[in-house]
């Protein structure tokens, strides 16, 4: 929350702090409640800079814990701002204050939609943010094709794309209409290719949902999957940022491993024996070391591998080792006493080998 050259939040936060008890806070907010709401009555005295600072205190007030009954419309009609500083107040407060349902989103949607077309990507990403997180089946309807757009766009930015993924999959969810199979396996297809990880994390969770309710229309994905998981596997061009404690990407492979899973068999030969050759490195690969995120993230990945060896019904060899694998994680959590989700250690790493 950006307070520069609004002196006015400064000090109501300012004054909130000082509070001795909560009865002291409720009888502070009470009255910048009531100050604002006569603000509000006289729209016509409230300049952009005022509203937005009135907005800003309203949320501040919410996420304290109050209810706020009003300032809904003034939020949502920021949106339509000009300037970047009102518009950003308006997304945010609008994604706070409102869900899905709630009727005033209503009257955003084609100033949205404006945003997510136009040229500005600062704009465009504030559009998506909000539609990602309060988008119900109206926005879905009305933004989808827009938003599939400037996912396989070739002139928009990493972080304009990526940010269409995660707002086109909660679009997916709330109307799985909204994707038309017929030439979306082929585009899904290809952002697998994708050299940016935050577009192909972001598409492999579109993936997970679109193959969870049909499949097979998307086998056409099932080998860039393999692909994706032999380039993680060889640690093979993976940013530094994108490296958790020396595991490349953990949360890409486990979303990988699961999308994989959606498919009943692989028919392939080649991409069978690829995929196998790299969960077998997953297997001998993963053993317990004494730093629990590390933990974590590489046994999250081992038994995603595990589930995924199991789907598959692979050969008798890899389904011992994975009994083997099971077995010792099981006897380390014995031997050391863990009792679940202790702190310090990976207490669920046992219970997780019995499920």
């Amino acid at each position: 929350m950006a307070l520069s050259g609004m002196r006015g939040l400064s000090v109501f936060i300012s004054d909130i702090r000082n509070c001795q008890n909560k009865e002291q806070e409720r009888l502070r907010v009470d009255k910048e409640l009531g100050n604002i709401r006569t603000r509000f009555k006289n729209e016509k005295a409230s300049t952009p800079y005022e509203k937005k600072k009135y907005v800003w205190k309203i949320l501040y007030i919410y996420m304290l814990g109050y209810d706020v009954d009003f300032g809904h419309m003034e939020a949502v009609s920021l949106i339509s701002a000009p300037k970047y500083p009102e518009k950003q107040v308006g997304y945010i407060v609008t994604s706070c204050l409102l869900n899905e349902n709630h009727d005033f989103l209503r009257l955003a949607i084609n100033t949205v939609r404006n945003d997510i077309i136009g040229r500005n990507e600062t704009f465009q990403c504030l559009a998506l943010t909000m539609v990602g997180n309060i988008g119900g089946r109206e926005f879905a309807e009305s933004l989808a094709p827009d938003v599939q757009k400037l996912l396989i766009s070739s002139s928009c930015r990493p972080l304009v794309r990526k940010k269409a993924a995660l707002c086109l999959l909660r679009l997916y969810r709330k109307n799985p209409d909204v994707v038309n199979v017929d030439g979306w396996s082929d585009r899904m297809a290809q952002l697998l290719d994708e050299r940016d990880f935050g577009v192909l994390t972001s598409s492999m969770s579109l993936l997970v949902a679109l193959v969870s309710n049909n499949h097979e229309a998307y086998w056409s994905c099932l080998p860039k999957c393999v692909k994706v998981l032999e380039r993680l596997a060889r640690n093979q061009d993976i940013p530094q940022e994108y490296t958790y404690y020396g595991i490349p990407s953990p949360w890409l492979q486990v979303k990988t491993m699961r999308a994989l899973q959606y498919f009943p068999t692989i028919e392939d030969p080649n991409t069978r024996r690829s995929l196998f050759e790299v969960l077998q490195r997953i297997l001998m690969g993963t053993d317990v070391v004494k730093n629990v995120n590390k933990n974590n993230a590489s046994h999250a990945v081992l038994f995603e591998a595990l589930a995924l060896v199991m789907h598959l019904d692979a050969e008798k060899e890899m389904m011992s080792q994975c009994v083997a694998l099971l077995g010792k994680f099981i006897a380390v959590s014995n031997s050391l006493g863990l009792m679940p989700f202790t702190r310090g250690n990976d207490s669920h790493s046992g219970y997780l080998s019995m499920g």
